[in-house]
């Protein structure tokens, strides 16, 4: 028995990779209330909550983790690039179309107490927002404006933005891996605000320090957001041209050097959010499920 046990240890060990870059004390599969669908959530800063939008529904949708009460925050908000604040204040884009036919962009924030703020009127120029703390910085038409959401003294932060495919810090191009014929994706910055972490298409993933230079290649993974400084997590997913057959999660540092797998490839986890002390990912079947770190 015993060398089966380590056997198995080592097989594990095996998959996980070289070196593990996180604990995971448990992988929970949430019990969600019956015709509730999650897809593209993200885990709340103190990981009571969840944000997310539903596979057959409109909207955007909040749930109480303990609970599993859930509230609607947006009929029209948008889960991609979704952040939320430290005091559980929820920002995300909500697009409408208007009488023009033309499609316009706010900026939404909704506090704990369900009290909604309209931080950036309706603009067709909305190139990108970072929220640090109860902050919030936006790029508005490559106008930067900084606000504080408790009436506070704004603070700055760099803002990680793709316009016409290129990747942009506070309005400004800086496409670590070129501009001619290049094409970016899911651009985030780190928490100590020194690198940004990217999708460079056809290349992979990559972290680059904040002016765009030394990018490094960190690993075959998209939508990755950042763990801690030095690492990302992100999901390898396969697909036969018309569904996804398989997708995982891995954790990788920012040096290239370290990957962890984090889920198998059966587990289709898809669209990684972190807080630093656990992970939610949905799957195509829109199952939710959280990684407890240690």
């Amino acid at each position: 028995m015993k060398k089966i046990f380590i056997s198995a240890m080592l097989l594990c060990s095996s998959v996980l990779g070289f070196a593990q870059l996180v604990e995971i004390q448990s992988i929970d599969k949430i019990a969600l209330p019956e015709g509730v669908s999650v897809d593209k959530a993200t885990l709340s800063p103190d990981g009571s909550f969840v944000v997310f939008s539903q596979n057959t529904k409109g909207g955007l949708h909040k749930m109480d983790i303990n609970s599993r009460e859930i509230s609607m925050i947006s009929q029209n908000g948008n889960s991609f690039d979704l952040k939320i604040a430290d005091d559980g204040t929820v920002v995300f884009r909500e697009s409408k179309t208007a009488e023009n036919k033309l499609r316009y962009t706010s900026l939404k924030a909704v506090s704990p107490r369900g009290v909604e703020t309209t931080l950036v009127a309706p603009t067709r120029n909305l190139n990108g927002f970072a929220v640090s703390g109860t902050n919030v910085m936006t790029v508005d038409n490559n106008v930067c404006a900084a606000k504080s959401l408790n009436g506070g003294v704004a603070v700055q932060m760099p803002v990680a933005s793709i316009r016409y495919g290129q990747l942009c810090i506070d309005g400004k191009v800086i496409s670590p891996n070129g501009t001619d014929g290049a094409s970016y994706l899911w651009a985030s910055i780190s928490p100590n605000g020194t690198k940004v972490c990217y999708y460079y298409v056809s290349g992979g993933c990559y972290v680059a320090n904040i002016d765009g230079s030394n990018p490094v290649f960190v690993g075959n993974i998209r939508a990755a957001k950042w763990l801690n400084d030095l690492t990302v997590v992100g999901m390898h997913d396969i697909d036969n041209g018309e569904v996804v057959t398989s997708s995982k999660l891995i954790a990788a540092s920012i040096d290239g050097k370290v990957k962890q797998e984090l889920t198998t490839d059966e587990s289709m986890a898809m669209y990684p959010s972190t807080n630093g002390k656990g992970i939610a990912y949905s799957t195509p079947a829109g199952e939710l499920f959280i990684i407890n770190l240690k």
